[in-house]
């Protein structure tokens, strides 16, 4: 027995020898091979790209605020929201034993929500602010207090009296865009919500550009928003995204090599929508596709070739 476990040793360590020499050799040679493969390459995907830029809107409404007349004890007759019309009773204020009634102004939406700013930031007062000011001016978010008593004469809710209601975008003018008259925006709300937009109106003041940007869509939150930063969003466009350097040149003609089934490169021509940080959009239907293998660097590959 003990001469056939020693006969056997020799073999088990020849075996061993082998088993490392293989692991040594596939990590030396054939797993940075793997490597160098995955990192030359990058497979092509359909994606949708935002032009969006990060701005300080301002929410400007044409205001009516009603006041209480007086002290008393009130009584409500219309919620937050709702579309009243002129001369509509929305509260009664009760001092001993008068009665006052309280009616909407001009036809509109009705908001209890309520800041200080609604004779200032009115749209048709736009050739006049003082936007530099209105920059660094720190606003606080609309209350809604609705008060069943008040000391005096309060503000007790407003009336946005028209349907089309507007955002104010502020950006630095060293970096600010170049929206055109009538360019459509979509804006991005606090909570989400993308709200369409055109552009009515701009100009410069100090060191800003503003945009004046009208809103024909309900938003039920707009009456309790005043500024907020948000995404300005310009323009969306979907096609493949690529690395910006697998751009290469051939001849008069733009492309990718993409990876064949065999290994081999083939030069695409492609056609680009617009170049972002995370590489380039190209269009989709061309000769490049959804999924296809394109090669990196591919400048180097073109002049070692």
């Amino acid at each position: 027995m003990e001469e056939k476990k020693k006969s056997r040793l020799p073999l088990i360590a020849i075996i061993l020898f082998v088993i490392v020499l293989v692991a040594l050799y596939a990590y030396l040679y054939i797993l940075p091979g793997i490597k160098d493969s995955r990192a030359d390459t990058s497979v092509v995907y359909y994606t949708r790209v935002q032009d969006q830029k990060k701005s300080q809107c301002v929410v400007v409404r044409k205001e009516e605020v009603v006041t209480s007349g007086g002290a008393g004890s009130v009584s409500y007759f219309a919620e937050e929201g709702v579309k009243a019309r002129k001369r509509t009773k929305i509260a009664d204020v009760y001092s001993g034993t008068q009665r006052d009634s309280l009616t909407a102004p001009a036809t509109g939406f009705l908001s209890f929500y309520l800041d200080g700013y609604e004779a200032e930031l009115d749209p048709d007062m736009f050739p006049d602010m003082d936007i530099t000011a209105i920059a660094g001016t720190k606003y606080e978010e609309p209350k809604s207090e609705k008060p069943d008593s008040v000391d005096g004469d309060v503000p007790l809710f407003k009336i946005v009296s028209s349907d089309v209601w507007y955002v104010l975008i502020i950006q630095p003018l060293a970096s600010a865009s170049e929206y055109s008259l009538g360019s459509s925006l979509s804006i991005e709300f606090p909570d989400g919500t993308l709200v369409p937009a055109a552009v009515d109106s701009f100009r410069e003041d100090g060191e800003y550009r503003a945009f004046l940007a009208s809103v024909s869509r309900y938003y039920d939150k707009s009456a309790q928003i005043r500024s907020f930063e948000g995404n300005v969003i310009s323009s969306v466009y979907e096609g493949l995204m690529i690395p910006t350097d697998s751009i290469a040149t051939n001849g008069e003609n733009i492309g990718v090599y993409v990876v064949g089934l065999d290994g081999e490169y083939t030069f695409k021509p492609i056609e680009i929508i617009t170049r972002t940080p995370d590489g380039i959009l190209i269009q989709d239907g061309g000769s490049v596709k959804q999924y296809d293998e394109v090669l990196n660097d591919a400048r180097n590959y073109t002049q070692q070739n």
